[in-house]
């Protein structure tokens, strides 16, 4: 049974979500299938950040209380199995990114 350590690591996460997409039965689905079901949660995150906003207000709308979290949940959930698909350590990779971008130069100009 998949069981999330107490102050998991990135690392930790994508162990749990590797064991709990096996439990669960959805390890069937391809990269690509994966990669669209991530898409659309990103697309949910970005009408409860709207909701959340009141932008773009749809009449009748009620903004739920947690939906915002939820969807930036299923969007991390998404990400962490699309990257176990393709055996990427997303911490270690973070890492060596935010390495190579520690040496450029920024133009915090807006």
């Amino acid at each position: 049974m998949a069981i999330l350590k107490t102050n998991p690591t990135l690392s930790d996460f994508q162990e749990y979500l590797k064991i709990l997409c096996s439990e669960r039965g959805w390890d069937k689905n391809n990269p690509l299938e994966i990669f669209l079901l991530f898409s659309e949660e990103v697309g949910e995150l970005a009408k409860a950040m709207r909701n959340r906003m009141k932008l773009y207000h749809e009449e009748g709308k009620v903004y739920k209380e947690n939906e915002l979290e939820n969807e930036f949940a299923d969007v991390l959930s998404y990400l962490l199995d699309l990257a176990n698909q393709f055996d990427i350590d997303l911490e270690q990779a973070f890492r060596k990114k935010e390495e190579k971008n520690a040496l450029r130069i920024w133009n915090n100009n807006k």
